[in-house]
């Protein structure tokens, strides 16, 4: 390959790959987990998703999906993981991170940084394809699938890792050289976020009615069904296979008399050619394409601010609307924030509403929806109807507070601009409590309206209404503040681009801190709601409001520590 070197590919992918180990946040501190409990964290959370995907595939195959459709389901779900995360992730890694302008300084050639910085990416978007294969694995163990199928479908799925993040690249590259979108990253990254969160809302519905089967629910042919549509519509067809080359032979491989040693070699040769093409290309444009960024206007993003905006900045008020007004344009104006952590809190609640609507529309036994208002009208606090009302509603504040994790970063998402802070008579009392009511409102707010238009819709008496709103609205709150503090406690500031606040291996542990945090929270005030009526008092409405009451009191128990104690750990950070 020309311009490649492999002496200089070896040196280069493991300075980049020390580099990433030994980062700190620039204070001489990790910002983040060690390197040992980075490596727990990605293989705990393969080990889950790749359970969950095994068993969802044993189903299947049992059901009778064929090979092929296993096949293609892996590399469309494949796809559609690389199109809404991998994409945005090899632009920041290729041509946005702060190392970039370092490497061009050195003597090597563009083919050879391009690929060095490649395999870097791939390295930590193989976790996250692998986690995918065993659904295919299900399905070929539910069918009982002899060991050559196995050895044949690994290698498939393989190649079309390979291939598709390779044609990311190969997608990135002409755009970041010839177009204008990608030289302002502001705007980049706010229509790649509007692109990607419409394409994520469009699969979980494509998903949930295409494979939704009456009271049958999520059946397998109608998952096979679905998929094979997909994979077979023309122009989906076309996407999928410039996408995914190796797919196009996934007939030849899989199909009814299928010659799975010359498939597998059609698909090492396709998979070849975008390998070569991506060398070629890479020699030729690389070096333009970053040459021009490397610290410039796409290396950060950037903001403008008017006359009027400076002026009221400077005038007298108190550190609590100067810090919130600061954190609510943070969030909204730098597009990478609002993708990582706004839009993140908004499509859980949207995905989990439309799904279970679904669900209900297919429970309902043909009620009408003027019976299901008059149902919804007797729930009242003092009956069982409540605390079935209040466990649904105790469901989805525990769904939300597992996105609690956002508000971990919220210290980390000023940066170096910390210790500007550091030099003036800064409370951080009022600090916290900013940043916290900042992603709150801007993050939260979407959702509690959400719910409160599903409640009115459905008729629920006023009281019931405030009793749910608050319970959600406390839980919620009281799990985000804590997490705030925990994150507040080692905060990473030395990051050089908005991207590797969530991109770290350390996501899924916090996610899972986040799990623990909400059952921590919710655990007593569901007992003292619940308790009662197992064991057959009939106390009226006084378990739920003890449940509220409970719930106040962590909360209000949480802001004293976080106003107090908390910030002599933003004290003691020195830059």
């Amino acid at each position: 390959m020309a311009g490649f070197d492999w002496v200089q590919f070896r040196a280069l992918f493991g300075a980049i790959r020390k580099g990433e180990e030994r980062s700190d946040n620039g204070m001489g501190k990790s910002g983040g987990t060690s390197g040992t409990s980075r490596i727990v964290s990605l293989v705990f959370s393969f080990g889950v998703i790749a359970a969950m995907l095994l068993v969802g595939g044993l189903k299947l195959g049992q059901m009778g999906a064929s090979v092929l459709t296993a096949f293609e389901l892996s590399v469309v779900t494949l796809v559609a993981i690389s199109l809404t995360m991998g994409f945005y992730t090899a632009v920041s890694s290729l041509f946005f991170s702060g190392d970039i302008a370092f490497y061009l300084a050195l003597p090597v050639g563009g083919t050879t940084i391009v690929w060095a910085k490649l395999a870097n990416y791939m390295a930590g978007m193989m976790a996250v394809d692998l986690a995918v294969l065993p659904l295919s694995l299900g399905v070929l163990a539910g069918r009982g699938e002899g060991p050559l199928t196995w050895v044949v479908v690994v290698l498939a799925f393989l190649l079309c890792c390979v291939a598709v993040n390779v044609a990311l690249v190969l997608a990135a590259l002409p755009i970041v050289r010839f177009s204008k979108l990608v030289a302002d990253k502001d705007r980049f990254a706010r229509v790649f976020g509007l692109v990607s969160t419409v394409f994520a809302l469009a699969i979980v519905f494509v998903a949930t009615l295409g494979a939704y089967d009456g009271a049958d629910g999520i059946d397998a042919a109608a998952a096979a069904s679905m998929v094979g549509g997909i994979a077979s519509a023309p122009v989906a067809r076309v996407a999928f296979c410039l996408l995914c080359p190796p797919l196009a032979l996934g007939g030849l491989t899989f199909g009814a008399g299928s010659a799975s040693l010359l498939g597998v070699l059609g698909m090492a040769a396709l998979t070849a050619c975008y390998v070569a093409l991506l060398s070629v290309l890479s020699g030729r444009w690389y070096f333009d394409a970053v040459r021009g960024m490397a610290g410039g206007a796409a290396s950060s993003s950037h903001g403008r601010y008017e006359a009027a905006e400076l002026a009221q900045a400077v005038g007298s008020r108190s550190q609590f609307k100067a810090f919130f007004s600061v954190s609510v344009a943070q969030l909204v104006r730098v597009p990478a924030f609002f993708n990582q952590f706004v839009l993140t809190m908004w499509l859980l609640p949207a995905i989990m509403a439309f799904s279970g609507m679904i669900g209900a529309v297919g429970s309902s036994e043909g009620a009408s929806f003027d019976e299901i208002c008059a149902l919804a009208a007797t729930m009242t606090l003092d009956g069982t109807s409540g605390f079935v009302l209040l466990f649904v509603t105790a469901l989805l504040a525990f769904f939300c507070c597992l996105l609690s994790f956002t508000f971990m970063r919220s210290v980390s998402m000023d940066g170096r601009d910390f210790f500007l802070f550091r030099t003036m008579p800064c409370d951080f009392g009022s600090y916290l409590m900013a940043k916290f009511a900042a992603l709150t409102l801007v993050g939260r707010g979407p959702v509690v309206v959400l719910l409160l238009v599903a409640f009115l819709v459905l008729g629920l008496p006023p009281v019931t209404i405030l009793a749910m709103l608050a319970f959600f609205v406390l839980a919620t709150a009281t799990c985000d503040l804590l997490a705030l503090i925990i994150g507040a406690r080692r905060p990473n500031l030395g990051w050089a681009s908005e991207s590797e606040l969530s991109s770290s291996g350390e996501a899924f542990v916090l996610l899972l801190l986040s799990l623990v945090l909400s059952l921590l929270v919710m655990a007593l005030p569901l007992a003292c709601a619940i308790v009662p009526l197992v064991l057959g008092f009939d106390a009226g409405a006084l378990p739920i409001l003890g449940a509220l009451v409970l719930l106040v009191i962590e909360f209000l128990a949480i802001r004293a520590y976080a106003c107090g104690p908390a910030t002599r750990w933003l004290a003691t950070i020195e830059p």
